[in-house]
């Protein structure tokens, strides 16, 4: 039976109507790996070089070991984030004498064959077979090099239960993001070592090889916990009924903001109650402690203008990228219905307008933190900040003129391609590469602070005709609403 869950399983993905389309996805995703692969890599090389060339470190290893937690903790989160779950149509075994503690096991041994399980030796063995084969013994080198990849797959466990556990409850997934951030913070303001001390336990595995023997220990006991909770779940009425405890929320008060007020809160709702688009905006506060990693002043001489203003624009914007990358794809199921209804299409344009200006001077104002780094963050992340809503939001709207792919709003929102299409990919070029060309003309013409206050000159000019812009892509919008609507049905 073992082996015909494999058959049944690669049936069920040849016969699948994904496989035999999206070519461009595969392509994608194809590249992604290599790409992936490839800097791990150069990592794993540079990372090499800086250790053997630093002449104040006794031990080499020990240095890498210290580095282990940085990896492996941004390892879990991107597995929390991105990794898909393991998942077959089991629901008509259930009904067959097939062992449910069987169909789990296949489940986690199939997922172990994952790409994010082979993408940390890339960056492990270049270091292995440079320094640390020569400074410590063939047995030493064995059980700590085994410990390395079995720490792989310990954290490739423990993120499908943490994955299984915050798709189930909201609580887990705020849970997860307030540890991880709680854990960065403590690290950042170095209240206590968490490298060192996390480091120490492969130092004791050099010390002591039979240490090694822990990490088979917690990959049993993170397999049985993933076997258990899957078990607990593999019954024909858990699955099909329904949650009576689903949480609602209210929104009516939306509806007094102005005439645009009805269509915001249909947009609000669909953000708060379809999977795709909420992990997608919960996502997007995460890049709000993208300043940690990207604002360092390495070299002593602090910060560039470009760094702030690169800082500035994902921390302030990447909610309306990521939203506005397939408006107005995001109504795609019922936009027969929406089109319909007494809702005029300025009502929808200028929702959406509101939506994306109030979510970037939202996160605009939690950027301000990061001024205990530099002043500069207020006015050059201001610059951005204006830009992105006067300007961006209609770059948008052109080029969502041309969107003809419904999106599935219960889908999984990292690495997934469905609804993507050739404008969706070229949304990025001028919303984000748009704002740097202006910037680097007019820093290498005029300077810096001039370059910054045409930025937000632009964004405040758009602002203020937004009634005018608005107006008529309502017009563009219209013209092309019956050839959206037959290609929202036929994707």
């Amino acid at each position: 039976m073992k082996r015909n869950f494999y058959y049944f399983g690669w049936r069920e993905l040849t016969r699948s109507a994904y496989f035999s389309k999206n070519m461009a996805a595969k392509g994608v995703l194809i590249f992604l790996a290599l790409y992936f692969s490839a800097t791990a890599l150069v990592l794993g090389f540079a990372l090499t070089e800086k250790l053997s060339e630093a002449s104040d470190i006794q031990s080499k290893v020990t240095a890498f070991n210290s580095l282990i937690l940085v990896y492996a903790g941004f390892d879990l989160v991107l597995r929390v984030m991105m990794q898909n779950l393991p998942t077959i149509g089991f629901q008509p075994f259930l009904i067959v004498p097939v062992k449910r503690n069987r169909i789990a096991r296949y489940l986690l041994n199939k997922s172990v064959f994952h790409f994010f399980n082979v993408l940390p030796l890339f960056m492990i063995l270049p270091f292995t077979f440079k320094l640390a084969v020569n400074e410590l013994s063939a047995t030493t080198l064995a059980a700590w090099l085994a410990a390395l990849v079995m720490m792989i797959f310990v954290n490739h466990f423990l993120a499908i239960y943490i994955k299984w556990r915050t798709n189930e409850s909201n609580a887990w997934f705020y849970g997860f993001l307030g540890l991880a951030a709680a854990l960065v913070a403590i690290n950042k303001l170095q209240l206590f070592d968490l490298n060192s001390a996390f480091g120490k336990i492969f130092d004791f595995v050099i010390a002591q090889p039979a240490a090694v023997l822990i990490f088979p220990v917690l990959i049993f006991a993170l397999y049985f916990l993933n076997q258990q909770y899957l078990r607990s779940r593999f019954y024909i009425d858990e699955l099909s009924k329904k949650k009576d405890n689903a949480v609602t929320h209210d929104f009516s008060w939306l509806g007094r903001v102005g005439e645009y007020g009805k269509m915001l809160t249909v947009e609000v709702k669909m953000i708060a109650r379809n999977k795709r688009p909420r992990t997608s905006a919960l996502m997007s506060v995460l890049f709000v402690l993208y300043g940690l990693l990207l604002y360092k002043d390495d070299n002593g001489k602090g910060v560039s203008d470009f760094i702030f203003m690169l800082g500035g624009m994902i921390m302030t914007s990447m909610f309306s990228m990521t939203y506005g990358q397939f408006f107005p794809g995001w109504h795609g199921r019922y936009y027969p219905f929406l089109m319909v209804q007494k809702v005029k299409m300025k009502e929808i344009l200028q929702s959406a307008f509101f939506l994306m200006a109030a979510s970037n001077v939202i996160y605009y104002l939690l950027s301000l933190g990061y001024m205990f780094i530099s002043p500069k963050v207020l006015y050059i992340h201001l610059a951005v900040m204006l830009y992105n809503v006067g300007v961006n939001t209609f770059v948008i709207f052109a080029l969502g003129l041309n969107s003809r792919k419904a999106v599935e709003l219960e889908q999984r929102a990292t690495f997934n391609y469905q609804g993507m299409s050739a404008t969706n990919w070229l949304i990025t070029f001028p919303v984000i590469f748009g704002p740097f060309a202006i910037y680097g003309l007019l820093a290498w013409l005029v300077g810096n602070n001039i370059a910054f206050s045409v930025l937000g000159g632009l964004g405040i000019i758009g602002i203020i005709l937004h009634p005018k812009l608005i107006d008529y892509f309502a017009k563009q919008y219209t013209k092309r609403k019956h050839k959206m609507v037959a290609a929202y049905k036929a994707s």
